[in-house]
């Protein structure tokens, strides 16, 4: 009897200690479980969804300035529409696989200024946020997204760039 009860403690211990090294390596590192749903918001208070998006080089220093079409957009390429005449939601940084903080002004390598765009002369600088590049490849960036500048002026989600020069 006393070695039945000694090998079943055992083994609820080794299911515990299982359990536990389990949820301490899903629980471990920098990782951020983000939603998978793509890039959308609003832009001047009225719904937006992403389509697809445009990237080109506009700095000596490799900042890029980054177009996020909407899905009002009549085009199946986005490198063929530099300069979108619908409402758009527009990033300048330097792309790297990293996070990024959402700022007025894109200053250094860490941060992202974004603004949304509602017509060719009329654009809104969001205040914060944050961006994810989880990989570049290809001339693809694959990333994520969250951009805010008040209630009328918000975006969330994931996003891929064709970078385009």
């Amino acid at each position: 009897m006393i070695k039945y009860v000694i090998h079943k403690s055992r083994k609820s211990f080794h299911l515990i200690f299982s359990s536990l090294i389990l949820i301490t390596i899903g629980c471990s590192g920098d990782e951020i479980q983000l939603p998978d749903n793509l890039l959308e918001g609003s832009i001047d208070g009225k719904d937006w969804n992403y389509k697809s998006a445009n990237g080109y080089l506009v700095s000596s220093d490799l900042r890029y300035q980054v177009r996020f079409l909407s899905s009002d957009e009549n085009v199946s390429d986005p490198c063929t529409l530099p300069s979108p005449t619908r409402a758009h939601v527009k990033a300048i940084f330097r792309p790297a696989e990293r996070s990024y903080f959402v700022t007025p002004q894109a200053i250094d390598n860490n941060q992202v200024q974004v603004s949304f765009e509602l017509s060719t002369s009329q654009n809104l600088v969001a205040t914060s946020g944050f961006m994810e590049i989880y990989a570049i490849d290809n001339q693809v960036i694959i990333g994520y997204l969250q951009a805010v500048l008040d209630d009328d002026n918000t975006v969330e989600g994931s996003f891929e760039i064709r970078l385009c020069n």
